[in-house]
Protein backbone atom coordinates (compact mmCIF):
# COMPACT_ATOMS: atom_id res chain seq x y z
CA UNK A 1 0.00 0.00 0.00
CA UNK A 2 1.27 3.16 -1.00
CA UNK A 3 2.39 5.66 2.24
CA UNK A 4 0.54 9.03 1.88
CA UNK A 5 3.84 11.71 1.99
CA UNK A 6 4.50 13.47 5.43
CA UNK A 7 5.01 16.92 5.45
CA UNK A 8 8.57 17.95 6.30
CA UNK A 9 9.66 18.31 10.13
CA UNK A 10 9.46 21.95 10.66
CA UNK A 11 12.63 23.53 11.28
CA UNK A 12 14.51 23.44 15.30
CA UNK A 13 14.07 26.70 17.18
CA UNK A 14 16.98 27.38 19.30
CA UNK A 15 15.74 27.80 23.02
CA UNK A 16 15.14 31.72 23.59
CA UNK A 17 18.08 32.38 25.47
CA UNK A 18 20.92 30.89 23.09
CA UNK A 19 18.99 33.14 20.53
CA UNK A 20 19.26 36.26 22.55
CA UNK A 21 23.18 35.50 23.45
CA UNK A 22 23.42 34.38 19.97
CA UNK A 23 21.98 37.35 18.33
CA UNK A 24 23.95 39.58 20.80
CA UNK A 25 27.18 38.10 20.09
CA UNK A 26 26.61 38.58 16.46
CA UNK A 27 26.02 42.21 17.16
CA UNK A 28 29.11 42.59 19.12
CA UNK A 29 30.71 40.90 16.19
CA UNK A 30 29.25 42.99 13.13
CA UNK A 31 29.64 46.45 14.95
CA UNK A 32 33.55 45.41 16.40
CA UNK A 33 32.58 46.58 19.59
CA UNK A 34 33.41 45.42 23.40
CA UNK A 35 30.68 43.79 25.69
CA UNK A 36 29.82 46.31 28.47
CA UNK A 37 26.86 48.04 29.93
CA UNK A 38 26.32 50.57 27.75
CA UNK A 39 27.21 48.33 24.94
CA UNK A 40 24.33 46.04 26.44
CA UNK A 41 21.40 48.70 26.61
CA UNK A 42 22.03 49.90 23.15
CA UNK A 43 21.80 46.14 21.96
CA UNK A 44 18.51 45.57 24.23
CA UNK A 45 16.83 48.94 22.52
CA UNK A 46 17.70 48.35 19.06
CA UNK A 47 17.01 44.57 19.19
CA UNK A 48 13.20 44.96 21.65
CA UNK A 49 14.91 42.15 24.07
CA UNK A 50 14.10 43.74 27.88
CA UNK A 51 17.50 44.08 29.24
CA UNK A 52 16.89 41.55 32.19
CA UNK A 53 17.09 38.79 29.49
CA UNK A 54 20.45 39.16 28.61
CA UNK A 55 22.02 40.33 31.68
CA UNK A 56 20.50 37.25 33.36
CA UNK A 57 20.91 35.02 30.48
CA UNK A 58 22.98 31.76 31.07
CA UNK A 59 25.52 32.60 28.07
CA UNK A 60 26.50 36.15 29.44
CA UNK A 61 29.43 35.11 31.04
CA UNK A 62 30.58 33.08 28.47
CA UNK A 63 30.01 36.28 26.71
CA UNK A 64 31.97 38.54 28.71
CA UNK A 65 34.56 36.76 28.72
CA UNK A 66 35.28 36.67 25.10
CA UNK A 67 34.10 40.46 24.50
CA UNK A 68 35.62 41.72 27.28
CA UNK A 69 37.68 44.53 26.69
CA UNK A 70 40.26 43.94 28.88
CA UNK A 71 44.34 43.83 28.69
CA UNK A 72 46.49 40.13 28.27
CA UNK A 73 47.25 40.15 31.63
CA UNK A 74 43.15 40.14 32.68
CA UNK A 75 42.01 37.76 29.46
CA UNK A 76 44.85 35.24 30.36
CA UNK A 77 45.98 35.56 33.95
CA UNK A 78 43.78 32.67 34.96
CA UNK A 79 45.06 29.78 32.89
CA UNK A 80 46.85 27.26 34.08
CA UNK A 81 50.84 27.04 33.17
CA UNK A 82 49.97 23.91 30.90
CA UNK A 83 47.75 26.16 28.90
CA UNK A 84 49.47 28.96 28.95
CA UNK A 85 52.40 27.03 26.67
CA UNK A 86 49.97 25.39 24.94
CA UNK A 87 48.21 29.46 23.95
CA UNK A 88 51.69 30.12 23.10
CA UNK A 89 52.94 27.20 21.35
CA UNK A 90 50.01 27.55 18.35
CA UNK A 91 49.54 31.68 18.82
CA UNK A 92 52.88 32.65 19.23
CA UNK A 93 55.71 30.23 19.53
CA UNK A 94 54.46 28.13 15.96
CA UNK A 95 52.11 31.10 14.65
CA UNK A 96 53.66 30.87 11.22
CA UNK A 97 52.72 27.55 10.80
CA UNK A 98 48.83 28.96 11.66
CA UNK A 99 48.47 31.77 9.30
CA UNK A 100 49.73 34.09 11.95
CA UNK A 101 52.84 35.64 10.47
CA UNK A 102 52.43 38.85 12.52
CA UNK A 103 52.59 36.96 16.00
CA UNK A 104 55.57 34.99 15.06
CA UNK A 105 58.66 36.34 17.50
CA UNK A 106 61.41 37.59 15.63
CA UNK A 107 65.09 39.06 16.18
CA UNK A 108 65.98 42.20 14.21
CA UNK A 109 63.42 41.29 11.78
CA UNK A 110 64.12 37.60 11.15
CA UNK A 111 61.61 34.91 12.30
CA UNK A 112 62.97 33.05 15.69
CA UNK A 113 61.36 29.63 16.62
CA UNK A 114 61.88 30.46 20.03
CA UNK A 115 60.54 31.44 23.55
CA UNK A 116 61.92 34.57 24.86
CA UNK A 117 62.56 33.11 27.89
CA UNK A 118 64.81 30.01 26.62
CA UNK A 119 66.80 32.99 24.34
CA UNK A 120 67.05 34.88 27.44
CA UNK A 121 69.00 31.37 29.15
CA UNK A 122 70.91 31.46 25.75
CA UNK A 123 72.82 35.00 26.19
CA UNK A 124 73.62 34.10 30.30
CA UNK A 125 75.07 30.67 29.08
CA UNK A 126 77.10 32.21 26.48
CA UNK A 127 78.28 34.84 28.61
CA UNK A 128 79.11 32.22 31.13
CA UNK A 129 80.63 29.56 29.09
CA UNK A 130 82.49 32.23 26.02
CA UNK A 131 82.47 29.04 23.31
CA UNK A 132 84.77 29.53 20.26
CA UNK A 133 81.62 28.09 18.18
CA UNK A 134 77.76 27.74 18.53
CA UNK A 135 76.89 24.76 16.77
CA UNK A 136 73.18 24.82 15.65
CA UNK A 137 71.72 21.68 14.48
CA UNK A 138 68.66 22.78 12.24
CA UNK A 139 68.45 26.09 11.01
CA UNK A 140 65.05 26.92 9.33
CA UNK A 141 64.36 30.35 8.93
CA UNK A 142 67.78 31.17 10.54
CA UNK A 143 66.44 33.76 13.19
CA UNK A 144 67.72 31.78 16.21
CA UNK A 145 71.52 31.82 14.34
CA UNK A 146 71.61 35.13 13.52
CA UNK A 147 70.75 35.57 17.31
CA UNK A 148 73.26 33.75 18.39
CA UNK A 149 75.58 36.00 16.11
CA UNK A 150 74.34 38.96 17.60
CA UNK A 151 74.93 37.52 21.40
CA UNK A 152 78.89 36.81 19.93
CA UNK A 153 79.15 40.10 18.62
CA UNK A 154 78.12 41.56 21.83
CA UNK A 155 80.53 39.13 23.56
CA UNK A 156 83.02 40.11 21.26
CA UNK A 157 84.33 36.79 20.15
CA UNK A 158 83.04 33.04 18.66
CA UNK A 159 81.48 31.90 15.24
CA UNK A 160 78.09 30.34 14.46
CA UNK A 161 77.93 26.89 12.52
CA UNK A 162 74.22 26.86 11.01
CA UNK A 163 73.80 23.08 9.56
CA UNK A 164 70.18 21.78 8.35
CA UNK A 165 69.35 19.50 5.67
CA UNK A 166 68.34 21.87 3.05
CA UNK A 167 68.82 25.83 4.19
CA UNK A 168 66.04 26.86 1.40
CA UNK A 169 63.80 28.62 3.97
CA UNK A 170 67.09 30.33 5.77
CA UNK A 171 67.78 33.87 5.01
CA UNK A 172 71.03 34.99 4.10
CA UNK A 173 73.75 35.39 6.40
CA UNK A 174 73.58 38.96 7.50
CA UNK A 175 76.87 38.65 10.24
CA UNK A 176 80.25 37.58 9.29
CA UNK A 177 80.55 34.97 12.30
CA UNK A 178 77.58 32.62 10.66
CA UNK A 179 78.92 30.09 8.16
CA UNK A 180 75.58 27.97 6.99
CA UNK A 181 76.51 24.18 6.37
CA UNK A 182 74.06 22.03 4.36
CA UNK A 183 73.53 18.24 4.92
CA UNK A 184 72.36 15.61 6.97
CA UNK A 185 74.08 16.91 10.89
CA UNK A 186 75.29 13.00 11.19
CA UNK A 187 76.65 12.37 7.87
CA UNK A 188 80.22 11.50 8.36
CA UNK A 189 81.45 14.14 5.59
CA UNK A 190 79.42 16.59 7.39
CA UNK A 191 80.79 15.45 10.83
CA UNK A 192 84.61 15.87 9.62
CA UNK A 193 84.10 19.16 8.03
CA UNK A 194 82.70 20.16 11.69
CA UNK A 195 85.25 18.77 13.38
CA UNK A 196 87.81 20.30 10.81
CA UNK A 197 86.47 23.43 11.99
CA UNK A 198 85.94 23.07 16.35
CA UNK A 199 88.52 20.08 17.43
CA UNK A 200 89.68 21.42 20.57
CA UNK A 201 87.61 24.51 20.40
CA UNK A 202 84.77 25.74 23.39
CA UNK A 203 82.05 24.95 21.78
CA UNK A 204 78.20 25.36 22.23
CA UNK A 205 75.47 22.51 20.64
CA UNK A 206 71.90 23.68 20.39
CA UNK A 207 69.99 21.13 18.76
CA UNK A 208 66.99 21.75 16.86
CA UNK A 209 66.46 19.46 13.71
CA UNK A 210 64.28 16.56 13.75
CA UNK A 211 62.50 15.77 17.00
CA UNK A 212 62.33 12.14 16.85
CA UNK A 213 63.99 10.53 19.87
CA UNK A 214 66.47 8.27 17.61
CA UNK A 215 67.76 11.49 15.63
CA UNK A 216 67.96 13.70 18.46
CA UNK A 217 69.85 10.52 20.48
CA UNK A 218 72.41 10.45 17.25
CA UNK A 219 72.99 13.87 16.58
CA UNK A 220 73.99 14.06 21.01
CA UNK A 221 76.27 11.17 20.53
CA UNK A 222 77.89 12.25 17.49
CA UNK A 223 78.14 16.14 18.75
CA UNK A 224 78.69 15.79 22.51
CA UNK A 225 82.33 15.30 21.95
CA UNK A 226 83.22 18.15 20.35
CA UNK A 227 81.75 20.13 23.70
CA UNK A 228 84.54 21.47 26.06
CA UNK A 229 84.44 20.66 29.62
CA UNK A 230 82.17 22.94 31.23
CA UNK A 231 80.03 23.79 27.74
CA UNK A 232 76.67 22.99 27.07
CA UNK A 233 74.63 20.41 24.41
CA UNK A 234 70.73 21.91 24.94
CA UNK A 235 68.57 19.28 23.57
CA UNK A 236 65.98 21.27 22.36
CA UNK A 237 61.96 21.36 22.67
CA UNK A 238 61.80 18.47 24.84
CA UNK A 239 59.01 20.22 25.83
CA UNK A 240 57.51 17.81 22.83
CA UNK A 241 57.39 14.72 24.58
CA UNK A 242 55.45 16.78 28.09
CA UNK A 243 53.09 18.57 25.85
CA UNK A 244 52.61 15.68 23.26
CA UNK A 245 52.87 18.07 20.34
CA UNK A 246 54.05 15.32 17.84
CA UNK A 247 51.32 14.61 15.30
CA UNK A 248 51.32 10.94 16.46
CA UNK A 249 52.70 10.64 20.42
CA UNK A 250 55.91 9.23 20.13
CA UNK A 251 59.03 9.50 22.02
CA UNK A 252 61.31 12.92 21.03
CA UNK A 253 64.50 15.32 22.68
CA UNK A 254 63.36 14.62 26.51
CA UNK A 255 63.92 10.92 25.55
CA UNK A 256 66.57 10.67 23.65
CA UNK A 257 68.60 13.52 26.54
CA UNK A 258 67.34 11.03 29.48
CA UNK A 259 68.43 7.96 27.15
CA UNK A 260 72.18 9.58 26.50
CA UNK A 261 72.38 10.73 29.94
CA UNK A 262 71.96 6.95 31.21
CA UNK A 263 74.63 5.71 29.05
CA UNK A 264 77.50 8.68 29.34
CA UNK A 265 78.71 10.17 32.71
CA UNK A 266 80.10 12.78 30.72
CA UNK A 267 77.36 14.69 30.73
CA UNK A 268 74.87 15.69 33.81
CA UNK A 269 71.38 17.35 33.75
CA UNK A 270 71.59 21.17 34.68
CA UNK A 271 68.00 21.80 35.78
CA UNK A 272 68.75 25.71 36.63
CA UNK A 273 67.92 26.41 33.15
CA UNK A 274 65.10 24.66 32.42
CA UNK A 275 63.20 25.34 35.28
CA UNK A 276 64.93 29.21 36.49
CA UNK A 277 62.16 30.26 33.82
CA UNK A 278 60.18 27.77 34.52
CA UNK A 279 58.38 28.66 30.76
CA UNK A 280 61.19 26.58 28.87
CA UNK A 281 60.56 24.66 25.47
CA UNK A 282 63.77 22.76 26.55
CA UNK A 283 63.30 21.06 30.00
CA UNK A 284 65.84 18.35 30.84
CA UNK A 285 67.23 19.77 27.79
CA UNK A 286 70.41 21.35 28.93
CA UNK A 287 73.23 18.90 29.39
CA UNK A 288 76.75 20.30 31.41
CA UNK A 289 79.64 18.60 30.37
CA UNK A 290 81.95 17.53 33.49
CA UNK A 291 84.76 15.57 32.40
Amino acid sequence: MKQTPQPPLAKHHLPLDQEIAMKYVTWLVEKRIADGPDTRVDFCEQSGFHPKLLYNNPHIDSIEKIFRDQSSMERLGDMTLREYMKYHYYFIHQGYRYGLGRQQQRWLGHDIIKTPWDCWSYQEIIWETKPDFVIELGVMFGGATHFYASLLDLVGHGEVLGIDITLSKAKPAENKRITYLEGGSTSPEMLEKVRSKVQGKRVLVIADSDHEKNHVLAEIRAYAPFVHVGGYFIVEDSLNDVMGYHPVPNEGPKAAAEAFLQESDDFVLDRRWGERYVMSLNPNGFLLRVK
